[in-house]
């Protein structure tokens, strides 16, 4: 069971890509995995309207996540559930309040659990399954004083940076469900910076700026997730302004996440990012070999089920960059056990995986890295060729270098020749160059780290 958990969590993951965030939680987001019935997935709904809305608007949509996830088709069938049904009771109780709410202006809003704030936390996300190694551990031990101490350390607000997939939403998350657990009446309040746009956008709409202010200005704790995103948005900008300095000057913890650090977010106003940087700012990087190995091992337990050393080391070995591809990946393969009733192996995992893994050996050319570092590194890709050796030009190489042999299955002789002709040895030294100066240098480790998902644009 708790396979096609996972699986359906998978599916509404990939959904929640496919349409827009309003119609996800209105249709999708409640529905629940009940089981399987004679090879059918029984996807458990609140009433029979839902069900006949998702089987005439998002049928085929359904039916294309379950192959994506499962790489098989599925056949699924739409079961009123009374799970739903009371995950919907909850939803409208907390409307109903907001309503009050917006009438008195006196009580405080509540959620279904009996947390002030109704806020957006997943249980999925705790301290305790957050898999920690070189890559994450400042960002992950400063999380935890944060969640011990919240408004009280030093680290306030606190910034956490890193590329997609990296467990920047884990840590945000785990800090807030961690203070609810251990203070019921902790006002925690996490929103994407989306979300925050779109409450301000209809609070204009409605009429209701000063609830939004209220909303947001009262919590105790406010985790913002992916703020690059308010880029452009002047007004947006301007709320923000004064919700940050409302909650910092009255002691208030604050948490924000992007993909970058502070000072490279363009098109934000310089004030509020001299105030992202006034707390502490912290980075995750892409986890090492021995981290990611760890992460499938404690995904798998999690899930009861035993995978091979083998299988696990060449997932991997395969998906470097992004944590969510990885536990991905995994879920396929035991989503596969589990259906089909065989043990998987190396050469299965091959085979299932073959259009999951990102295969940069077959899409990514010698020329698109040249080109990509060389923009990163404002210098005309010819340059990779030629003789000089400036510095800027010679690092500007190396690393394309180390991605050359690092993302394609080139070899060291042709990759020396894309180089102006230059034979292994070279090659060889770049690579190994490169290894250290990432290990000491976070800079230019976070640059590679773009460079590299820019290749996947």
């Amino acid at each position: 069971m708790a396979e096609h958990n996972q699986v359906w969590n998978d599916c509404l993951s990939y959904l929640s890509r496919r349409v827009n965030r309003q119609s996800f939680y209105t249709w999708l987001k409640p529905t629940v995995m009940l089981g399987v019935d004679d090879s059918t997935m029984q996807i458990g709904v609140p009433n029979r309207f839902v069900a006949d809305w998702l089987q005439e608007h998002y049928s085929d949509l359904i039916t294309e996540a379950l192959r994506s996830v499962t790489e098989r088709d599925c056949s699924f069938a739409f079961i009123v559930s009374p799970h739903c049904e009371a995950a919907q009771t909850d939803m409208f109780v907390v409307r109903q309040h907001f309503a009050a709410t917006a009438a008195a202006k006196t009580a405080e809003p509540w959620n279904g659990n009996g947390c002030k704030m109704c806020n957006e936390l997943s249980d999925r996300y705790h301290f305790e399954n957050f898999v920690v190694g070189d890559s994450n551990e400042f960002a992950y031990a400063a999380s935890i004083a944060v969640g011990k101490s919240p408004g009280k350390t030093r680290y306030n607000p606190l910034f956490i940076y890193g590329g997609v997939g990296l467990g920047k939403t884990h840590l945000a998350q785990a800090i807030g469900n961690y203070v609810i657990d251990n203070d019921k009446a902790a006002r925690v309040l996490y929103a994407t910076s989306e979300k925050f746009t779109t409450d301000f956008i209809n609070s204009i709409s409605n009429k209701s700026i000063a609830d939004f202010s209220n909303r947001y200005r009262s919590a105790d704790m406010l985790l913002i997730d992916d703020i690059q995103f308010f880029t452009g948005k002047e007004s947006t900008q301007e709320q923000f302004f004064h919700t940050f300095n409302t909650l910092h000057q009255n002691g208030r913890q604050i948490v924000l996440t992007a993909d970058r650090p502070p000072r490279d977010i363009k098109g934000l106003e310089e004030r509020l990012l001299s105030r992202f940087s006034s707390g502490l700012v912290t980075d995750i990087q892409p986890p090492s070999l021995e981290t990611r190995i760890a992460i499938l091992q404690r995904k798998a337990e999690s899930d009861n089920v035993k995978v091979s050393a083998d299988v696990l080391s060449y997932i991997a070995g395969s998906v470097s960059t992004n944590i969510r591809d990885l536990e991905g990946c995994l879920t396929r393969l035991l989503a596969y056990a589990s259906l089909r009733g065989k043990e998987v192996t190396v050469d299965i995992a091959q085979h299932l995986l073959r259009d999951s893994i990102p295969s940069v050996k077959e899409t990514v050319s010698i020329e698109q890295i040249q080109r990509r570092v060389a923009e990163s590194y404002n210098i005309s890709p010819e340059m990779m060729q030629a003789k000089r050796k400036t510095a800027e030009v010679a690092l500007a190489r190396q690393i394309a270098m180390y991605l050359c042999r690092t993302l394609t299955s080139s070899s060291l002789k042709g990759i020396g020749a894309a180089f102006g002709g230059r034979d292994h040895s070279t090659v060889i030294h770049a690579h190994k160059t490169i290894l250290e100066m990432i290990r000491k240098d976070v800079n230019l480790k976070l640059r590679i780290d773009q460079i590299t998902n820019s290749l996947y644009v």
